[in-house]
């Protein structure tokens, strides 16, 4: 059996790097498909949101100054 070999530290610094980088490469790669699905979300989600909140204004608005009688359920003229 051959004994361990002695790595250079060059090739140790190489290696090294070599490893550094393909983390890098992996983490930004996560990072670029996250950000991207977060941006198609937004883009999709606060037009929706905006939508949506407008609705709610606008019916509680039309239901403020909508009539008048009174919670009885029966108009005053029917009595």
């Amino acid at each position: 059996m051959a004994g361990a070999r002695r790595i250079t530290p060059g090739a140790r610094a190489r290696r090294a790097l070599l490893v550094d980088g393909l983390a890098a490469i992996a983490v930004a790669a996560l990072v670029l498909s996250l950000t991207a699905g977060l941006g198609v979300v937004g883009f999709f989600g606060l037009p929706v949101l905006l939508f949506g909140l407008a609705w709610v204004g606008i019916e509680r608005l039309l239901r403020s100054t909508g009539s008048r009688r009174p919670r009885g359920g029966r108009d005053v003229t029917e009595l």
